[in-house]
């Protein structure tokens, strides 16, 4: 194939993809993320884990790793290098997230806290998770405050809740 072709055909696959796949690259782990880490033919190097606050955990021959704020693929790639020194010739690694960390919303809804988070979630979908509005929420007043980040903003029915994310459900005026 000619250069043309191949940057035709990377186009239109980006283009097929599901937009949670192209998310998903760029989705930094954080506290409350289950992942599992496995090193093909190597049990005793494989694990499943839930990140706590600090983000670090213990891994068999490299000790200390930071997960807070890297993506899967950055992960991975530490963990590959690290086995690379010394311990391992050729390691197969697959790190992938189990469970997301929960999202929370507040406000003027029945059932507020803090709930598991699925990909494509929506403030909608969120409202209706947590028992649906009150008879005095804004059918159209929301706020998110993306985690990490110091100021909410305004939200719609549409806006895409994330994990870590505080989804706030305004009261209406009559």
């Amino acid at each position: 194939m000619n250069s043309m072709t191949c940057a035709l055909v990377l186009f239109l696959s980006a283009m097929i993809l599901p937009f949670e796949l192209l998310a998903d690259s760029e989705y930094r782990l954080g506290a409350g993320d289950e992942i599992s880490i496995k090193v093909y033919e190597e049990d005793d190097l494989s694990m499943t884990l839930k990140l706590d606050e600090s983000g670090a955990f213990d891994f068999p021959y490299l000790g200390a790793m930071e997960a807070n704020g890297k993506t899967v693929k950055k992960l991975k790639n530490e963990i590959t290098t690290g086995l690379l020194q010394d311990i391992l010739i050729n390691p197969s690694v697959n790190v992938s997230i189990l469970n997301y960390r929960d999202f929370y919303i507040d406000g003027e809804v029945k059932n507020p806290g803090g709930y598991a988070y699925q990909p494509g979630l929506t403030v909608k979908q969120a409202i209706t998770l947590a028992g649906g509005s009150t008879e005095w929420a804004s059918s159209s007043k929301y706020e998110i405050l993306r985690e990490g980040k110091g100021k909410a903003n305004a939200a719609n029915n549409n806006t895409p809740v994330r994990p870590g994310d505080t989804v706030t459900i305004l009261e209406g005026l009559f």
